[in-house]
Order: C-alpha cells, then structure tokens, then sequence
C-alpha cells in the first residue's frame, strides 16, 4: 500500500474519533439539557442560540428535538467504530458525506432567509457539518483494488 495512503487512513481514523466524541458529547449534553428542562435552552434564555427551539412547544415538552438527538449520538458512535476499520463502513462513511453536504447546505439557505434569528449557524452547525463531509471527502482512501486489499489488511488488526 502507498506510503500516503496508509497516512491519510491514520488520519482519518483520528479525524473520526474527533468527531464521534464530539457528536457524543455534544448531542448528549443537550439531550439532557432538554431531558430536565434547562431552562437557559429555553426560547429567549441564554443559550437558546445552540437549538433552533425552545425546550417546550406550547405547554407541552417538545418531542422531535430529543429524537434528533439521539440520531446524531448514534451517528457519533458508528464514527467512532468506524474510526476502528473505515473501509468496513465506507457506505456508512459514503452516507455521512452527502447527508452531512446537504443538511449544511441547507442550513445555509435556511439560515440565510432568517438571518437575525439564525446568524449562529453560520459558527456552530453549518461548519461542522460541512467541515465533516469535507474532512471524510477528503480523508478517505482511494477505490483501487491493490491498494483496497492492502488498507483491508491493515484494518483487519
């Protein structure tokens, strides 16, 4: 295998771990914040700015926000996997690459259109989803099959 293959598979396995930890982390926290009803997450309080909604939907709880979440901590652990053989998840790692392009893509529009409440994005979701797609893009290794056989081998310790 190249010698510049085997690094960029370090280096994504390491740019995965980031980002799995991240997601974890991330999406935990707030899954907890909403699980208590943390008011500062609450619409007009202090960091509202991180959710696009307040905690309640009316009086009642507000229930698609968590679900979210733990879509994006599942994903934070399947990076984390992946991070372990990433040509066992390369359709994993496919779908994280044009899911995340997308949705940050259509952020942008979104957030375009309500600027002074959304202006945020443009420094939390936006980057990090882009910069997620881009990284993976980036990162992976290449198609051939003598270097897919020699990356296989690699992955398989």
């Amino acid at each position: 295998m190249a010698k510049d293959q085997t690094r960029k598979l370090a280096v994504l396995s390491v740019f995965l771990r980031i980002y799995g930890v991240l997601l974890i982390v991330t999406f935990g926290l707030i899954l907890l914040g909403f699980a208590f009803q943390f008011s500062a997450l609450a619409e007009g309080h202090s960091l509202n700015w991180i959710i696009w909604n307040g905690i309640r939907s009316g009086d009642q709880r507000a229930h698609v926000p968590p679900m979210l979440f733990t879509v994006y901590i599942v994903w934070g652990v399947f990076l984390l996997l992946a991070a372990r053989k990433p040509l066992a998840y390369m359709s994993f790692l496919n779908f994280t690459i044009w899911a995340n392009l997308f949705h940050g893509l259509l952020m942008v529009v979104q957030a375009t259109m309500d600027l002074d409440r959304y202006w945020s994005k443009f420094l939390t979701d936006i980057p990090f989803t882009l910069f997620l797609a881009l990284g993976i893009y980036l990162l992976r290794p290449t198609s051939s099959s003598e270097d897919r056989s020699s990356v296989n081998t690699l992955t398989d310790r």
